[in-house]
């Protein structure tokens, strides 16, 4: 899956999207749909866990192509964060500033005690963020990638936006982190 994910990055140019995307974030909505229509033509992506590894790893190679800060793969008071933005420092001091992002991926779902302590970590429910195959109840804003379940609903979006919406976000909070640009 992610050796199809790196091979259709690699046919449309690593490079090229990189440039693309820091010359105009809105191209990554594009990028996005043509990255993830082909892998779906390419593999059968039905499982909630493999697309939820897809997105994941799509998301962490988009992240870094448009210089986004982000902190992958952390661990904070005993819960297990797929990413924050931008820093582990914003987040526990300032966290109407930052993003915490889960990606569904194994059972399909977050448990009430888990759901508990990340709230306790990021209070806002605005900036909670979770990535699913369709459809995701509760109190956070659902990054979908089944189109066919009203995407309009207020607390649903396009997995295809995420990345403009994170830049949206970093603006909007005036993030100052560094950026690194290759």
């Amino acid at each position: 899956m992610v050796k199809t994910l790196y091979s259709i990055i690699g046919e449309l140019g690593k490079d090229k999207i990189q440039r693309d995307i820091t010359l105009n974030i809105e191209k990554s909505r594009q990028y996005i749909e043509i990255i993830l229509t082909r892998c779906c033509r390419i593999s059968d992506f039905t499982t909630t866990e493999i697309i939820g590894s897809l997105c994941e790893a799509l998301l962490h190679f988009m992240l870094t192509a448009s210089t986004i800060p982000s902190v992958r793969k952390v661990g904070i008071d005993e819960i297990k964060l797929d990413i924050v933005i931008p820093n582990i420092h914003t987040l526990r001091n300032f966290p109407d500033k930052a993003i915490v992002l889960r990606i569904i991926k194994e059972g399909g779902r977050i448990s009430k005690e888990e759901q508990q302590k990340i709230k306790n970590i990021q209070p806002n429910h605005d900036n909670l963020w979770v990535v699913s195959k369709g459809p995701f109840l509760g109190d956070y804003i659902n990054y979908t990638v089944d189109f066919g379940n009203n995407i309009n609903a207020s607390m649903r979006r396009s997995f295809y936006d995420i990345i403009v919406d994170i830049d949206s976000f970093l603006e909007r909070t005036r993030d100052r982190s560094f950026r690194f640009f290759h």
